[in-house]
């Protein structure tokens, strides 16, 4: 016979290697490494439960595996408790389809049909690869302990080619990449490092009521918790939290689960329930599952699409009284309030593929059969987006495109807990895609701590105004198991209004204390999704605003944005980014910061360091702005934002909460960015510095990872540091103790103050350094800048980061750094452990007896330095020169850069006692240079700025 119970051996999982598929997303290396760590947790979690659950089913003479006569599965996976609890079973939960959701239309329409594609199936045994449908495009990665029907039939509806034209998938062209359900999250992890980007789960555990030819009416509650309910309908457990932690960890691969068919559930009479360590009967009567609160707790997880199931509708979706849902589909809500399942899809009599020859078919119904008409023509959509943008959306823009362009359904406006935010349009979302920055806006963006986002756009005034936001939350905290626990498990809580004259709108939410009542607005700390309806805007601006509450965990949230019902017109503010200040002098800086679009102008603002007095500069029209006038050896902050540019900006204004919007024609401001303007450069030698009086005027970066310690004595943790100062009692050193601060790998640089060597031919950089540590453990560095620290070059290193407990003397030449400004560096770097406490002390900066000499020479020479003039000094455009000189002398005016390379020179006749030249500078780069005079009296050389 076809169905028959079998028990399952336990196989050790071998390593497998998954073969990248075509077209998938490719993560960085640094987040494929942290996916990898996640599946060997998940492995070893997984073996640890199978096996303990194995042993004790063998012991408790328990199945471990179940083919039912109706062709439903169930699994064992493990126990809710180490002792006692209850067996944790997973229980298996196309043309009309296609007609139903609007796939149909995309296919025939738009020509989609999912090429390109990989789609992955996670079900209760092994698809038949071989079944005509499938060609060669359905592989089968694991070795699955049989066939099942279930898991063809699920197949089918994703990728059947259509060979019978009625059993044609959503995706015909894609590839498939099976597995059974054993395993899965291991399995789900290596996948998604690859790259996949989105898979089908058609299955769950079971709760409460469940009816068995071999077994009669069991009931999977769990006693010690509530004897008459399952607890675990609606509850936010650790499988909930598994399977939002691989989404979040994967931004791209969008899990789409089953809700399952736990409604109307029901038995009274003699059933059997589990006491701990068997199986035993009972006559206690038991709540029915549902009406509502009857999804599972692998169910309810926030980041993946939980998918319910309704009726066929063979003609297509024209009103919302089309939407009849089956009679089994599980209702939200979950246990804190959350909008659950998010979408429904066609569930009843699907005609796919079986599992009995090559040429099989069946039909079936169940959440099982609308999951896979989702994900299949999710694929679909992938598809289309990458062919017009050339990648992939995030999971949080599919899925907040599948919400957004949902089909109204149920008795009231909005989304409820029996079809979440409606039937799944698949058309509409394509239609979404070919509009996006023209009648519509597809927007991935972020928050930062303390941020916030404004877009502006134009309604139509036609048609309803929608905006929706759906983001991939940090895992929730489970809390101890109990009935219907309130606590939130919403951790980043992003919170949307739209701003018009005529009011503020707020998003869609619901009350799982009246789960029937309709939906209404306010604010929904629940969700991480929310959505904005406007039915009947006026045509015109209106402005969307994005913030938070509380502090983001991990320091900002990823969101993603879909709204329609707009026109061209619609403006959009991108926060500027990378900001940094260059070319930076006593009182001038260069601000630069990435451009946000071309028709944006900016406001920037600037302050001192700890100042509360901003000064606003507006209408800046380039992402560039020199700041003069200012302060020097002074810690300034600046900010910038993107705005219209006109010279009348419509403000617009309101309060929410404790903020105030009041500028709705530009960005929010960026994140601060700070620069310190330079001192008198040092031009007095020889120069010294032993720290006896704090950094004097070495300072600290502020864009590593730590800084350096003024510090007398010997550092605290023994054999790491030096005992004391090489010079006087104090010295700078690199604390490296605290794990996470201090080590592994974290840097410390302290900058020098600026030296005048440009009428120096000769000089050398002394110090000590104290480095006592083992092999690998650390290295430090010093490295000189000629332009103001815009760059930096090496000009000395250890040759062995293996040192002694010493100090150490190093003479550093500068010959090749001299002829105008010169700056230092110390860059230190721990290393694996706690040991490398990295010092420096006894730093000099000293020129030679000859340079010395001949400055003296020059100077009482028959050339007077004082009768060379350069103006304008610093310079822009032009630069004249003029010396002393007899009637017809010869005099050689040259133009020389810091690398000693000659860019002009010029012969002269004097005319009288002066003789001029001017040099056109326009075409240099901003920097140093010398102007260079010869007469027969001598040679002098002056410096010039060229701004």
């Amino acid at each position: 016979m076809k169905h028959k119970i079998t028990i399952a051996c336990l196989l050790l999982l071998a390593m497998f290697v998954v073969v990248p598929a075509s077209a998938q997303q490719k993560y960085s290396i640094k987040r494929t490494q942290k996916l990898q760590v996640l599946r060997k947790t998940y492995q070893n979690k997984y073996l640890n439960t199978r096996l303990r659950a194995y042993k004790r089913a063998k012991t408790e003479k328990m199945p471990v595996r179940l083919v039912e006569e109706d062709g439903s599965i169930i699994e064992l996976q493990g126990y809710s408790k180490p002792q006692g609890g209850i067996p944790l079973y997973l229980a298996t939960d196309n043309i009309n389809a296609a007609k139903t959701i609007g796939t149909y239309n995309a296919q025939i329409q738009l020509g989609l049909n999912g090429s390109g594609i990989t789609l992955g199936i996670w079900d209760g045994g092994g698809i038949r690869t071989t079944h005509q449908e499938f060609g060669n495009r359905a592989i089968q990665k694991d070795s699955a302990a049989s066939l099942s029907s279930h898991a063809t039939h699920v197949a089918g509806t994703m990728v059947a080619a259509g060979v019978n034209f009625g059993a044609k998938g959503m995706s015909p062209n894609a590839t498939l990449h099976a597995y059974d359900w054993n395993d899965d999250l291991v399995e789900m992890t290596n996948e998604s490092a690859q790259g996949l980007l989105i898979s089908n789960h058609s299955y769950g555990f079971i709760h409460g009521w469940r009816f068995s030819s071999s077994t009669g009416w069991r009931w999977y509650g769990d006693t010690t918790v509530n004897d008459t309910i399952d607890y675990r309908f609606g509850f936010y457990g650790e499988r909930s939290r598994d399977w939002d932690q691989l989404a979040y960890n994967a931004p791209y691969y969008l899990i789409c689960r089953s809700a399952g068919n736990e409604r109307n559930d029901n038995h009274t009479g003699e059933h059997q329930y589990y006491n701990g360590t068997a199986w035993v009967t009972s006559t206690t009567p038991r709540t029915p599952d549902g009406q509502y609160d009857c999804l599972g707790t692998d169910k309810v997880a926030k980041n993946i699409l939980t998918i319910g199931a309704v009726e066929d509708i063979t003609s297509g979706y024209t009103q919302p009284s089309d939407v009849v849902q089956t009679s089994f589909s599980s209702w939200g809500p979950t246990d804190d309030g959350r909008i659950k399942p998010d979408i429904v899809a066609n569930g009843s009599s699907v005609y796919s593929t079986d599992d009995d020859s090559d040429t099989d078919y069946t039909v079936k119904s169940g959440t099982s059969m609308s999951t896979p008409s989702v994900s299949g023509s999710l694929g679909l959509l992938q598809q289309h987006y990458h062919k017009q943008n050339g990648r992939y959306m995030r999971a949080a823009t599919l899925k907040a495109l599948v919400i957004h362009t949902a089909d109204e359904a149920g008795p009231t406006d909005g989304p409820d807990y029996q079809n979440g935010w409606g039937l799944m349009n698949t058309r509409t979302a394509a239609d979404v895609i070919n509009n996006n920055g023209q009648l519509a806006m597809i927007k991935e963006d972020s928050l930062v701590n303390g941020g916030y986002k404004i877009l502006t756009v134009k309604a139509t005034g036609k048609e309803p105004l929608v905006v929706s936001i759906v983001w991939t939350d940090i895992p929730g905290t489970p809390v101890a198991p109990a009935l219907n626990p309130r606590d939130r498990m919403l951790v980043n809580d992003l919170d949307m209004r739209i701003k018009h004259w005529s009011g503020v709108y707020k998003p869609w939410k619901l009350d799982p204390a009246n789960p029937s009542a309709a939906a209404f607005t306010g604010d929904n700390d629940v969700d991480n999704v929310e959505k904005i309806y406007i039915p009947n805007p006026r045509a015109g601006y209106y402005h969307i605003v994005i913030k938070h509450k509380n502090t983001l965990t991990g320091g900002g949230q990823a969101f993603s944005l879909i709204a329609t019902g707009i026109t061209q017109g619609s403006l959009f503010f991108p926060i500027p980014e990378n900001l940094t200040a260059n070319n930076l002098s006593t009182s001038t800086a260069d601000l630069q910061w990435d451009r946000a679009g071309y028709h944006l102008g900016y406001d920037v603002r600037y302050r001192v360091q700890g100042s509360n007095e901003w000064k606003v500069i507006r209408k800046v029209r380039r992402p560039h702005l020199a700041l003069r006038n200012l302060t020097q050896g002074t810690t300034y902050e600046f900010q910038v934002r993107s705005s219209i540019k006109r010279k009348r900006r419509k403000r617009h204004h309101f309060w929410w909460g404790n903020d105030f919007f009041d500028q709705f024609f530009s960005s929010a401001y960026s994140s601060l960015a700070t620069f310190t303007t330079a001192l008198p450069c040092v031009a007095s030698f020889p120069y010294s510095e032993s720290f006896e009086n704090g950094f004097g005027q070495w300072t600290q970066a502020t864009n590593d990872d730590s800084d350096w310690t003024h510090y007398s004595g010997s550092t605290p943790s023994s054999a790491t540091g030096p005992a004391g100062a090489k010079d006087g009692t104090f010295y700078a050193y690199i604390e490296a103790s605290v794990l996470g601060v201090g080590y592994p790998n974290k840097t410390a640089v302290l900058q020098s103050p600026c030296f005048d060597v440009s009428a120096l031919n000769q000089a050398s950089f002394k110090f000590s350094y104290h480095m006592y540590n083992e092999s690998n453990q650390g290295s430090i560095a010093l490295e000189a800048s000629n332009d103001n620290g815009a760059t930096w070059q090496p000009v000395w290193s250890p040759a062995d980061s293996v040192q002694q407990d010493q100090w150490l003397d190093v003479e550093v030449d500068l010959a090749n750094l001299l002829g105008g400004s010169l700056q230092l560096r110390f860059t230190g770097t721990t290393g694996e452990s706690f040991r490398p406490d990295i010092a420096i002390d006894n730093i000099s900066l000293t020129t030679d007896q000859d340079s010395q000499r001949r400055n003296k020479v020059e100077a009482a020479s028959q050339v007077n330095l004082d009768a060379v003039t350069i103006s304008p000094n610093p310079a822009h455009s032009q630069v004249t020169v003029t010396t002393d000189a007899q009637n017809n002398d010869l005099v050689n005016f040259s133009l020389i850069n810091l690398n000693g390379t000659i860019l002009k020179s010029t012969p002269i006749r004097s005319k009288s006692t002066i003789a001029t030249q001017t040099f056109d500078v326009r075409r240099y780069p901003k920097g140093v240079y010398f102007i260079k005079v010869e007469t027969k009296k001598g040679v002098v050389v002056k410096r010039v700025v060229i701004n």
